[in-house]
């Protein structure tokens, strides 16, 4: 073998370097020729003629424009942007020809000519093949109107040709999603080569194929989440993740649309669940699709391999703190740093432990629970302070594949502790400081507890001052936030910001009630009013009122009312003084009401007018006391009674007796002494916390009264959510509970009947008819001297819609599911098992725009000439 050494390369000449240039300039340059611009329809052809380089800018002197058809040349030149006088910019000429293609969709070159005086400039164009109103052909099910939308074109609206593939995709993905997966699109093209005559013509044809239902989603291996069930007792795998692709149901019998996104996005939220339970190498996928004969429905199975179940090995928790990168002023750095509290203390808090399951969704609550352990201290997390809040880091996991355990750190950036400089109020342009600071404990000075802001937030949303339950999708809720201090790290200033809400409240409303019958409703209500607040004229007066600059701001309530018809007439006029010595906390409230009422029952009518004052006084934020007192004139008249035989004694009445008694009129006058305990989430429809009232009333001869008897009533109140804390609308129970106790005293023999207690309707002891529980006499009930009465509901949201802005979600549909049970006693002190009364049912209701309430209900104990009302309903505020 030879050794030979390599040869030297010879020095390169200038001479030879020159020719290696132009030879790779060529080599460089020939695919840059290739790629003409001008053949891809879709960009403009750029080519600008400059003139030599090395002379001044000559002047424009003439523009015209040649090979135009639908265009004229003063719209050509016009967007072109150079101007006969100015001196010729071939930058500028270039974005002029960007430009054209942008406005008309043609390609330009511009070619530049010296003449005497200047340049004269000729723009060349070449207008894209255009079909003024494409076609389509075949859509036997979808109508144009929604094909020209799939397709985003306007009406009659123009199409390029080049644009005719583009929009056959759009088709295709809008039969998609309404579940013609086997629809087919083919784009038929004329006048697009190069000399022809023809008019541009674009015809889509379209072949549909039949639309394709799911019949039902068959999933295989979930074995640990296995699917069971129906409706509301559902429970598995498909729940859990709430898919979106299913069979027929209630409310859709022909099953969802086909969609293959959905469908995958299914898939991706069955693995996802599987990872939130610790199967963190489940596979979810497709195993084979089932069709129909017609191919109009599918069954879609799905094969599931679980895996084993990830543990976690050990559990620690670390602080850090996010210190700002030297390298980089805008990134930040995590640094080890101490706990604020002992390790033991915060991973007591924590649901995952060691040797458990590796439960993302115990994780999730981990970061909730401490998160409030450490905002109690002021440690807050919220996306106004930014990166210097409190924070909930990715975890770090160290993975054990062979023993499928998982070693878990929680990273904690703890941030500084905040305390409260100032309590701020934005939005409340019109309603005085002092209404919304008597709603908030947090106080300056205080550590910042996020905790006790968020109850003072509650309490601002419940005063409905700034709320409008008419349109709450167009009206943004009471938040918060807070400002650093500058220079001062650990001081924050705490800003409520509320929008003012539809607190004058003029309507024209009508209404239908089982209990009630047909009604009207005239009602003037000004929830933030101000007595003092008046107008500065007459003539201004409404106008003032309507923005809120007279009689508005002071927290006070004033109620017009007049309601006629077809089974109770009223009025009503009231005024609330919240703050009647305006100490802020532990308030004096004055409440002044005057009403009249006439009720038609069946077999009697009554008249109320009642003339009240009480005053009452808040202990804390839960519990008000009440002392008042009450002028009711009663008028008992057209008794009838439906006694159709049997016999009567000397003296007996075939209705209640105490009923005759009271015939004509009579004036029950007397003291009233209440308790209230209010500790919900909102006023409105609450949904967690609990509700106790215990009412009282004394009446007496010593008074002025014609009725001497004692009456008394206690009710409870309980609401608990179901489900994760981060949803908006969540299900949840509701217990209520009421006991009643009435008894004469002095000269009195019986209570009167229009004061008695009674039960039915649809809302106490549903299934029965408006005070419809006996026991009975003559067919009509006696009503009751005690009472006990409960009820259990289950409520679930149906649909939600997102309110803009904060985009909280607001309940629309709901649907319950009731228990309720109650017994009357003719008897004080006394309550008689064999009169016990209950029912069951099922109802559905709307929340927003107009409350609607249907009920179903079925005695399942019943007493002698009950009357039973299976149907029961609820129409209100129907505004005209």
């Amino acid at each position: 073998m030879s050794s030979t050494p390599p040869k030297h390369a010879e020095p390169a000449t200038p001479a030879n370097r020159c020719v290696a240039l132009f030879v790779l300039a060529l080599v460089l340059a020939a695919p840059a020729r290739a790629q003409d611009p001008g053949s891809d329809p879709a960009k403009p052809d750029a080519r600008v003629t400059a003139p030599q380089e090395g002379r001044e800018a000559p002047t424009v002197v003439a523009i015209h424009a040649v090979g135009q058809r639908r265009y004229s040349e003063t719209q050509l030149v016009e967007a072109l942007g150079l101007k006969i006088g100015e001196p010729y910019d071939p930058i500028r000429a270039g974005r002029g020809i960007e430009n054209l293609f942008r406005a008309f969709r043609v390609r330009g070159a511009l070619q530049v000519r010296e003449v005497p005086g200047g340049v004269e400039l000729e723009l060349g164009v070449v207008e894209l093949p255009v079909d003024l109103e494409p076609r389509f052909v075949g859509n036997a099910e979808i109508d144009k109107e929604t094909l020209l939308r799939w397709a985003q074109l306007p009406e009659r609206g123009e199409l390029y040709l080049f644009q005719a593939e583009r929009v056959r995709q759009r088709l295709l993905e809008g039969y998609r999603q309404e579940g013609y997966k086997f629809a087919e699109v083919d784009v038929v093209r004329r006048g697009e080569e190069s000399g022809s005559t023809d008019l541009p013509d674009v015809i889509f044809e379209i072949r549909e194929g039949p639309q394709v239902h799911v019949r039902d989603v068959v999933v295989r291996g979930n074995a640990s989440l296995p699917d069971r069930g129906w409706w509301f007792w559902r429970d598995g795998l498909k729940k859990l993740s709430k898919v979106e692709l299913e069979g027929p149901s209630l409310f859709d019998w022909y099953g969802a649309k086909f969609d293959e996104e959905k469908l995958q996005a299914d898939l991706l939220a069955m693995r996802s669940t599987y990872r939130d339970l610790g199967y963190l190498d489940a596979v979810v996928d497709v195993e084979r699709f089932e069709y129909s004969a017609d191919k109009s429905r599918v069954t879609v199975h799905v094969i599931v391999d679980e895996g084993t179940p990830w543990r976690v090995s050990t559990l620690r928790v670390r602080g850090v703190e996010r210190e700002q990168d030297p390298k980089n002023p805008d990134a930040r750095v995590d640094v080890p740093a101490e706990l604020r509290y002992p390790e033991a203390e915060l991973l007591a808090l924590c649901k995952l432990k060691p040797g458990k399951r590796y439960e993302r969704v115990k994780q999730a609550q981990d970061q909730a629970e401490l998160r409030k352990r450490y905002g109690k201290d002021g440690y807050l997390s919220h996306p106004s302070l930014g990166a210097d809040s409190w924070q909930f880091l990715e975890p770090e996991l160290v993975y054990d594949f062979e023993k499928h355990e998982v070693a878990v750190t929680y990273r904690i950036a703890q941030g500084e502790q905040r305390f409260v400089r100032e309590v701020l109020f934005e939005g409340a342009t019109h309603t005085r400081d002092r209404v919304l600071r008597r709603e908030v404990d947090v106080m300056p000075g205080e550590k910042a507890d996020v905790e006790e802001i968020t109850r003072s937030l509650n309490r601002i949303y419940s005063t409905n001052y700034f709320s409008d339950e008419f349109a709450p999708l167009d009206h943004k809720d009471p938040t918060f936030r807070f400002k650093p201090v500058e220079g001062q790290p650990n001081w924050v200033d705490l800003f409520y910001e509320v929008e003012e809400g539809r607190v004058v409240n003029l309507q024209l409303q009508g209404g239908i009630d089982s209990n009630n019958g047909i009604f009207g409703r005239i009602l003037l209500e000004m929830r933030n009013f101000d007595a003092t607040a008046l107008p500065s004229s007459l003539w201004r007066m409404p106008g003032e009122i309507y923005e809120k600059e007279a009689f508005h701001g002071a927290g006070q309530r004033l109620v017009l009312e007049l309601s006629p018809g077809t089974l109770v007439n009223s009025y009503q006029v009231r005024f609330v003084e919240p703050d009647l010595f305006g100490t802020q906390f532990n308030r004096t409230i004055l409440d002044l009401n005057l009403s009249r009422r006439l009720r038609r029952y069946r077999f009697y009518d009554e008249e109320r007018n009642d003339r009240r004052v009480r005053f009452g006084r808040e202990f804390g934020r839960n519990w008000t006391m009440w002392a008042g007192f009450t002028n009711q004139g009663i008028d008992v008249t057209d008794i009838e009674a439906d006694f159709s035989g049997g016999f009567l004694q000397p003296g007996e009445f075939p209705l209640a007796d105490s009923l005759y008694s009271e015939e004509g009129h009579s004036n029950l006058i007397g003291g009233l002494f209440d308790v209230n305990y209010r500790d919900v989430d909102r006023t409105l429809n609450p949904t967690e916390g609990m509700l106790a009232r215990w009412q009282n009333g004394l009446y007496g001869s010593v008074f002025g009264g014609d009725w001497q008897f004692v009456r008394s009533s206690v009710d409870f109140d309980w609401f608990w959510p179901y489900g994760s804390e981060e949803e908006d609308v969540r299900p949840g129970l509701h217990l209520s509970v009421g006991l009643g106790i009435a008894d004469d005293f002095g000269n009195t023999r019986d209570v009167p009947y229009t004061e008695r207690f009674f039960l039915g309707g649809n809302h106490i002891l549903r299934g029965f008819s408006y005070r419809g529980v006996g026991p009975n006499k003559g067919g009509e009930p006696l009503g009751g001297e005690s009472m006990a009465n409960a009820s259990l509901e289950y409520r679930i949201p149906l649909y939600a819609v997102a309110q803009p802005g904060t985009y909280k979600k607001v309940e629309v549909f709901h649907s319950k599911l009731f228990v309720d049970a109650g017994l009357l006693d003719p008897e004080s002190w006394r309550l008689d098992l064999d009169e016990l009364r209950a029912s069951v049912g099922f109802g559905f209701g709307m929340s927003y725009p107009i409350p609607i309430s249907l009920n179903f209900g079925f005695p399942i104990e019943t007493g002698p000439d009950d009357q039973r009302e299976t149907f029961s309903f609820s129409i209100v505020n129907i505004t005209f």
